[in-house]
């Protein structure tokens, strides 16, 4: 009997009733039906984003998961499911959207057809994130999206040096770093001024937050490199954050190094993706006239 995953985003009441009527008409239809956060759903919480599959889970693993929410259960999801290869069918609960596969008012079709067969695989890069403190890893965490370090409440000026392997890039001052997937491409380091990358390639993209230079630009860094941060002169607060879902404070000469990670995020796809047409629908890119 198949297996199917659900992972839903509990802080939206939509989400959680669809995942109730959902999981009742999987079984009705003989699939068996298996939650990643299922005390989460008992007591009705959000999920833990650094949080890992239960023993339950474990010994059921799904033959494919269903992420209901926005795009960011569908970076939670990701992060679960493809040290597995678990393949996962997002839902659209929440507002943009640029993940997710599905709306939530054709679900039923959907994956009905899912079910069927009649899907394509997507395949995207992820990003594994070591934190080093005295030359020891304190944390180890891979993300879908991107790597960002940045400041915390106060306003003060980060300064930071940064190296792509043992070549050293350059130090510069700013509101902080980000270090992106060809998918984080189309948002924070979008927002930055990044260059967006389709998401088949295997680069990371690295773009400085409101540098104060004239002179910094992205970079675009094969994915067979590693990029190595390192912070000075930490007065107040700067995290390190991944996927905008996990982070961890840092001290002065603490160092992140970002590389590829040795497994891929595995989305379903209706149909195969046309990234340039979904980025203007999403975004409004790229409205000039076409010619014939």
């Amino acid at each position: 009997m198949p297996t199917i995953g659900l992972i839903t985003n509990h802080r939206n009441e939509k989400s959680r009733e669809l995942a109730k009527s959902l999981s009742d008409w999987l079984l009705q239809h003989h699939y068996q039906v298996v939650s990643i956060f299922e005390q989460g759903i008992e007591q009705g919480a959000a999920p833990d984003a650094d949080a890992a599959p239960d023993d339950n889970w474990q010994a059921n693993k799904p033959d494919l998961a269903i992420a209901l929410g926005g795009d960011g259960t569908l970076l939670s999801a990701a992060r679960i499911t493809a040290p597995y290869e678990i393949p996962i069918l997002g839902v659209n609960m929440g507002n943009l959207g640029f993940l997710t596969e599905v709306e939530a008012d054709q679900i039923y079709s959907n994956i009905e057809q899912v079910l069927g067969g009649q899907y394509v695989l997507d395949y995207r890069m992820m990003l594994q994130t070591e934190i080093l403190r005295e030359g020891k890893v304190i944390r180890e965490v891979c993300g879908l999206n991107d790597v960002v370090v940045h400041k915390g409440a106060l306003s003060r000026l980060l300064e930071i040096n940064f190296w792509v392997d043992k070549d050293f890039v350059g130090n510069c001052k700013g509101d902080g770093i980000i270090i992106a997937s060809p998918t984080g491409s189309t948002a924070y380091s979008l927002s930055a001024g990044g260059p967006v990358a389709h998401p088949s390639l295997e680069v990371m993209i690295q773009t400085w937050i409101c540098p104060h230079t004239m002179t910094a630009r992205p970079k675009i860094i094969p994915a067979d490199k590693q990029c190595v941060i390192e912070l000075e002169d930490v007065s107040s607060e700067v995290l390190v954050t991944i996927d905008g879902q996990i982070s961890h404070e840092l001290r002065e000469r603490d160092q992140i190094v970002i590389k590829k990670a040795p497994y891929k995020a595995t989305l379903i796809r209706l149909a195969p993706l046309k990234f340039f047409s979904l980025l203007k629908t999403k975004l409004g890119s790229d409205t000039s006239t076409r010619y014939e």
